[in-house]
């Protein structure tokens, strides 16, 4: 079997700032075609702390059946691999997040705090490898637009502040709107 792995910024696929490829319904990891940003056919990697986040935020995590309602038509999401390749005692744990959960969730403060902590949960393996030192989440409801704005802040062991970004324009893309 041959496998051709073919960037998608070649196919007339935008490269966002971070090494992953979205085509406004989708991404992908950036695959380098040689040069300053890595080995032909290897991971773009020029900017791997944007990616982690942007990854751990906005991949869908497998929900607990409980937290399932009426518009998620049983559908937990995730990766499958979750349910059976994760070494806990190793300290491993699923990847991403359950933002998806709140997608149709009324805008109130109870929501607000609970996107807030989501971000903080799936961005946790970020301390536990060491990456950073502290992760700071704050969601801002907009009710007038019905949209929800989340500004994520990590920090570095000496307090210096390392990322910190906003996320409103892609969590509409994310659903697949602009």
């Amino acid at each position: 079997m041959q496998l051709t792995l073919t960037p998608l910024a070649d196919a007339g696929v935008s490269l966002l700032p971070w090494d992953i490829v979205w085509n406004g319904t989708v991404g992908d990891f950036a695959v380098s075609a040689g040069g300053d940003d890595g080995p032909a056919g290897g991971l773009v990697s020029a900017n791997p702390l944007r990616t982690a986040v942007l990854l751990l935020l906005f991949s869908d995590a497998r929900a607990d059946p409980a937290s399932l309602r009426f518009e998620h038509r049983g559908d937990r999401r995730g990766w499958p691999g979750d349910g059976f390749d994760v070494d806990a005692a190793a300290g491993e744990a699923p990847l991403g997040s359950l933002l998806w959960l709140f997608r149709r969730s009324p805008l109130r403060d109870a929501t607000k705090a609970q996107i807030e902590a989501e971000a903080q949960r799936a961005l946790k393996p970020l301390i536990r490898q060491g990456a950073v030192a502290k992760i700071t989440a704050a969601a801002a409801i907009d009710k007038a637009n019905g949209r929800v704005a989340l500004s994520v802040g990590l920090y570095a062991r000496d307090g210096s502040q390392s990322y910190s970004d906003k996320f409103d324009i892609l969590w509409r893309r994310a659903d697949g709107g602009l």
